[in-house]
Parts: structure tokens; C-alpha cells; sequence
């Protein structure tokens, strides 16, 4: 008897974890609909009258119907699948802002950690992403245009001049050029003599010689207040934080009126650990060393001291990505192929 109920509950049991996932075809049957109405209401490509769409919309959610992404885009070549590609994710916290809209827009977003190789952009382009928002400086025009040969949209967070880029390639960026400027320009209305910079971690530049519009426009604030243009007062190898402090302590530890008093940071994460770094030296900030990060990132008013910074508007900055490179994937033209967000420049206790 016993081995009879141990059967029973394992056939139970069996039934259970091989339940069918309900198809299309289940849902149009449970909606009294045709198969292809469920396939309009899915894809928004027809139109189909309120009651039809509700019967559909109620069934799907009754059966926990979840349409099969893969098998939708080898029948229609759209994946709805955008590909994030950053140097650094874990500084963006404002990231998830431009995800929701895609979000919002039905399109799901995946987050791929840059990769300085060639074999990585095929593989982006093998896993059939439907546009791509490139927020790296990493890779050059070649490489990017190479990208968009295979008809893929991309939509590039630009930080410096690249040669000629392919008309399916948008630039939306803040504008770091102003902010940078702004942030050299308030440090010098404050008396600092001695200004450094240091880029965001992985960040591609050649020093006071770099194309990049960061150290552009340090180099040329400088030049207006006279100040000296050096590549001592410049972190010019970002690949690690570990590698970014060396550079730092060099400079804070050059000597009296060689030694950086002001430094403006590529963002608040970096900032930030800059500031914990310079304690462990023994140097005191704003006193010893004034610090101006940039983005405004949520953490910039939790440190201590709170961090003066470059901000911008991310609900313009999201809003721009996403429609952009929506308009791209619909095969619109958009313009004008350059866009930059205005900055501000926000006081707080580190500088």
C-alpha cells in the first residue's frame, strides 16, 4: 500500500514539473481570437478593436503565456535586444534610467563589460542585437563603423574626435567639454595654481597630447589662466584604480609648487576614491587638496566631505538615448548626429 502511494505522488510530481507552457495558439483559443490577432496584439502591428486586444492581454495573463523571444526574431529580424557596452558599470548609477525607457518601449537591455578586441565585437554581433548604445572610448572610428556595416544602430556616449563615423552612428554625450572647463575655471577663481586631471578609470588618452574632449579642454582652461600645462599634472594610465592612486600619489607627493592643490576627477565613483586614497596619505580635502568630480551620481552628496561636481539632466540624457536609437532601428535618419547635454557645476564641501 505504501509503495503504491509513493508511485501515486511521484507520477504527481511528474506531472507537474512537465506541465506544457501554453502557446500562442492557447492564448487565441482562450481569447476567441485567431492566432495572428494574438501575434498584432504582441507586436503592435495591426490594429486590433479594444475588446479583441483585452481578451487577448486577459487570456495571456491567465495563462502565464510568455512569447518566445528567439523564434520571434529569426521570423521578424528584431530581437528587441539592446546591448549595453561600458568600460566601467559600476560608476553609472544612473544607468538603469536609460534601461527603464527601453524598458518602457518593450525593448529588453543587456550589459557587456568592453572588451578591446575585435573578436568581442563579433561577438556582439553574433548574438543578433537590434542596436547597440556604445559607452566606451575604447574602440576606434574603424571598429565602430565595422559595427555598423552589419546594419546595427549605434548610439555613441562620444568623449573624443574620431575620424569620419558611419551616418548610423549618433553621438548624445554631456557636455564634458563645458564641465571640464567649468570645473578648471572655478578652481583657478579660487587661487589653485596647480590644477591635475585624472580621466575615468579605463579611460583611452595620451596625456596633455590627447584627441580626447576631456583633456581638451583642461589643456585649454589652463592656457587661459596661465596656468602650466604639464603631463605630471595628468593621469594618463587609467586601466585600474591600483594604477590610477600610483599616478596620484606622484603628483601629490612631487613637492611644494609642483604638487597638484586642485584636481578635477572623470567622475564622482573615481572621485570618491581619490578623496579615501588621499586621506590614507594624510592629506586633507578641501584643505591640502580641492576635489571636482562629474556626473553628480547619487554618491556624490553621501561622501564626507560632500563632492563639488559636474552635473547634467538624466531624464534628458535617457530620454535622448532611447529615442535616438529607437528612431535608428526603425531606419529613421536622425539629426543632428552630434548631441550634447548642457552641465552645471554644483558646490559642495570638497572644493
Amino acid at each position: 500500500m505504501l509503495l503504491l502511494v509513493i508511485n501515486s505522488c511521484k507520477r504527481w510530481l511528474k506531472q507537474i514539473m512537465v506541465k506544457k507552457k501554453p502557446t500562442r495558439n492557447d492564448v487565441a483559443s482562450k481569447a476567441g481570437v485567431s492566432p495572428a490577432v494574438v501575434s498584432y496584439v504582441l507586436n503592435g502591428s495591426n490594429y486590433v478593436s479594444d475588446t479583441k486586444r483585452r481578451a487577448v492581454l486577459t487570456a495571456i495573463e491567465e495563462l502565464g503565456y510568455y512569447p518566445n523571444i528567439v523564434a520571434r526574431s529569426l521570423k521578424t529580424s528584431r530581437s528587441a535586444q539592446i546591448a549595453f557596452i561600458c568600460d566601467n558599470i559600476t560608476s553609472n548609477h544612473w544607468l538603469p534610467l536609460i534601461e527603464e525607457r527601453f524598458y518602457e518601449k518593450n525593448y529588453n537591455v543587456s550589459l557587456c563589460f568592453s572588451k578591446p578586441t575585435d573578436e568581442f565585437l563579433r561577438m556582439i554581433v553574433g548574438r543578433n542585437f537590434e542596436g547597440i548604445f556604445m559607452m566606451t572610448n575604447i574602440y576606434t572610428a574603424d571598429q565602430l563603423n565595422s559595427l555598423a556595416e552589419f546594419n546595427i544602430p549605434i548610439i555613441l556616449y562620444k568623449t573624443r574626435q574620431y575620424k569620419e563615423l558611419d551616418e548610423r552612428i549618433v553621438t548624445v554625450a554631456p557636455n564634458y567639454i563645458e564641465g571640464v572647463k567649468k570645473s578648471v575655471d572655478y578652481l583657478a577663481l579660487k587661487g589653485h595654481k596647480q590644477i591635475g586631471f585624472v580621466p575615468p578609470l579605463r579611460y583611452i588618452t595620451k596625456g596633455i597630447t590627447g584627441d580626447d574632449f576631456r583633456i581638451r579642454a583642461y589643456v585649454e582652461s589652463l592656457e587661459k589662466h596661465g596656468l602650466p600645462v604639464t603631463d605630471d599634472l595628468v593621469c594618463a594610465s587609467t586601466q585600474s584604480e591600483a594604477v590610477i592612486n600610483e599616478s596620484v600619489f606622484k603628483m601629490v607627493t612631487a613637492g611644494q609648487g609642483i604638487s597638484p592643490t586642485g584636481l578635477v576627477v572623470g567622475n564622482d565613483y573615481l572621485a570618491i576614491e581619490i578623496m579615501q586614497y588621499l586621506k590614507q596619505l594624510g592629506r586633507r580635502v578641501p584643505e591640502d587638496i580641492a576635489i571636482i568630480g562629474a556626473d553628480n551620481d547619487m554618491v556624490a552628496s553621501l561622501s564626507s566631505p560632500q563632492l563639488t561636481t559636474i552635473d547634467f539632466s538624466k531624464d534628458e540624457f535617457a530620454e535622448t538615448v532611447s529615442t535616438s536609437l529607437i528612431r535608428l532601428m526603425r531606419g529613421e535618419k536622425v539629426t543632428p548626429q552630434e548631441m550634447f547635454i548642457d552641465t552645471r557645476l554644483i558646490i559642495r564641501e570638497s572644493a
